[in-house]
This record gives C-alpha cells, sequence and structure tokens, in this order.
C-alpha cells in the first residue's frame, strides 16, 4: 500500500468516526428536546389524570383517564375539577364544584342542594338521593378562596360535607377536567355523551 492509498484510508476512517460521532450527538440531542417539550406541556399545558374510585357515577367510572388543564381563571360551579388539599390523607380527588367562596350552602333533609336559596338542579348527573349526607350543619358559607365539592355518587363520595375533607382552598386545584377517556375507548367531551 502506497503512501496516497494510506493516507485516503485514513482520511475515510476519520470522516465514519465523525459521522458515527455526529449521529449520537444528534439522537441524543432530539430526546433531550423531546423530554424537555413533553416536560413543558405537562407542566403547563396539561396533565392525564386516572380515575380510581366510583365517588363520581354516573359522570366518571373507575379506570376512566381525564386530560386537566391548569386553571388560569376562578373556579365555576359544574366544573369537574382534581383537588390536592387533602393529598396526605386521601391522595387527589376528583370532584365536581358546587359551590365558590362566600356562596350559602344548604342541603335540606332529603338531600336536596340549595347555593344561594336556588335549588340546584342536578338530576341528570348524579346518583338520587332521599336523606342528608355528611356531618356539617347548614346552611354554611364557603370561605373566602376556597370551593365546596361534592361527589356526584352523593351517597358514596367521600367530600366537602364531611369535616374530614372540608372545603377546598382554590390554590390546592390541580386544575379542570377537559376530556374523558372512557374505559370503554369513548371519548367525551365536557362529559356529555351526546357531543
Amino acid at each position: 500500500m502506497n503512501d496516497k492509498e494510506l493516507l485516503t484510508s485514513e482520511t475515510t476512517k476519520e470522516k465514519e468516526s465523525t459521522s458515527f460521532a455526529s449521529s449520537i450527538y444528534e439522537a441524543v440531542s432530539v430526546v433531550i428536546s423531546a423530554i424537555f417539550i413533553i416536560a413543558l406541556i405537562f407542566t403547563f399545558g396539561f396533565r392525564l389524570v386516572g380515575v380510581s374510585g366510583n365517588s363520581m357515577i354516573n359522570t366518571l367510572v373507575d379506570g376512566d383517564w381525564l386530560i386537566v388543564t391548569p386553571y388560569y381563571t376562578e373556579p365555576e360551579y359544574g366544573d369537574i375539577v382534581i383537588s390536592t388539599h387533602r393529598l396526605e390523607t386521601m391522595g387527589p380527588i376528583v370532584k365536581r364544584v358546587i359551590a365558590t367562596e362566600f356562596d350559602e350552602v344548604n342541603i335540606d333533609e332529603d338531600g336536596s342542594v340549595f347555593v344561594n336559596g336556588e335549588k340546584l338542579n342536578e338530576a341528570s348527573y348524579t346518583v338520587p338521593v332521599d336523606h342528608r349526607y355528611g356531618d356539617l350543619s347548614y346552611p354554611i358559607t364557603v370561605p373566602e378562596n376556597h370551593v365546596m365539592l361534592m361527589g356526584d355518587n352523593r351517597p358514596w363520595s367521600s367530600d366537602s360535607r364531611y369535616s374530614h375533607v372540608g372545603f377546598a382552598p382554590v390554590d390546592a386545584l390541580l386544575g379542570k377536567a377537559q376530556l374523558r377517556l372512557s374505559g370503554e375507548s369513548d371519548i367525551y367531551f365536557n362529559f356529555n355523551k351526546n357531543n
């Protein structure tokens, strides 16, 4: 092998090793960029939250998945939210906002819920009840920067009607459920099967 052939062979090997190193660098860059983008999406865009338990039947069932967005506005009546205010004892809970700060809530003996004197029309999504559940005395006023949360399956929901759960601070709300991915392979927007 002459000097010219030796030089050409070495140059080819250098190009191949540089090309391999460049490919590895590109692959690592793509993976790191993808992880960073996913972290941004899950931090500021949305989260995927699994439903465990039956406290939200008829709306949600055990095994459903929710796409949850952070709150950028104040929570409103009817929002389905994830609260972390009892994280150490209950874990995150999925409930419906029944009342917001300064609302007066009354639950009569047959379980009907009144907010600021008006009876809530909840028949389309709650499990019917025939008496009051919980250990609170009514009427009661929701404190500032708090919400009252209740599960749709009222007989089986541990929620703001019980003193061990209480009202949820607004800053403990992980976010609002926007989309339900059912365990039955159905997708529901705004939790309405007709949409």
